[in-house]
């Protein structure tokens, strides 16, 4: 006889098609596969993208407009935009990035076991290719043009790369889950020289170890780099708090 007691079913959850490419846009803009002021396709070009109609498009897009991503500007030069969230993350998601910590805090414990597993299994099966675009991104993170938008987009580009490079699609499609939840925190982080120099020496250090197929120091690296990034984004929040505390 079906005992439902020793089940764990889910109940169900009817997502709208609109919710369905909602978030499939913004995933792209929070990893910065679609930058500030690119402009998006219009929505007769979405429609056919996602084969739905202009008015699912538009509720996708509107819900992106109310969250601050994207904002629809008319003119000659009009169309739909998108924001530079890394500018704005500091108005838009501290609050809310406080009020559930304790999830970051599990999101950020998954991500010390898959990111360093997966640049473990890089450090075997990284190609010339993948090792140049790595080292590509470092130098760019160093050039006196970059911007803060520009700079977090190449921490995402690195981090997903060396996902790819593990050669497992389902390790990347957690670690590219992974930076969608945790990026809008890391997007509070301050940017400065000091901070392009830390994150250009750990990053090296991590090419390093890839580059000599060396998997456990690889691991090692990166674990140490995310615990670095977990304690720096909870102490800037709690220093952030305190400071409005203390001004009131």
């Amino acid at each position: 006889m079906f005992n439902q007691s020793t089940f764990q079913f889910e109940k169900v959850s009817a997502i709208k098609v609109s919710e369905f490419i909602r978030e499939q846009l913004e995933e792209a803009i929070i990893l910065k596969e679609i930058m500030s002021e690119d402009q998006l396709p219009s929505e007769r070009e979405l429609a056919e993208i996602f084969n739905a109609s202009r008015i699912t498009v538009r509720e996708a897009l509107s819900a992106l407009e109310s969250k601050g991503l994207i904002e629809k500007r008319v003119g000659a030069k009009g169309g739909t935009f998108v924001l530079p969230i890394t500018a704005n993350a500091h108005k838009r998601t501290k609050e809310e990035i406080m009020r559930g910590w304790d999830q970051m805090l599990h999101v950020f414990e998954y991500r010390t076991i898959v990111e360093p597993e997966g640049a473990f299994l890089a450090a075997e099966r990284i190609t010339a290719g993948e090792l140049t675009l790595l080292e590509g991104y470092i130098k760019q993170s160093m050039e006196p043009e970059c911007t803060r938008e520009w700079f977090r987009a190449l921490d995402v580009k690195f981090h997903l790369m060396i996902a790819k490079a593990s050669g497992n699609p389902y390790l990347e499609t957690a670690v590219r889950q992974i930076r969608t939840k945790i990026n809008p925190a890391l997007d509070l982080m301050p940017y400065d020289e000091n901070i392009r120099v830390i994150n250009q020496g750990v990053h090296t250090e991590i090419l390093e170890a890839l580059k000599s197929r060396d998997p456990i120091k690889s691991r090692d690296t990166m674990k140490r780099h995310i615990a670095f990034s977990a304690d720096a984004i909870y102490s800037r929040l709690v220093s952030s708090e305190q400071q409005e505390g203390n001004e009131h």
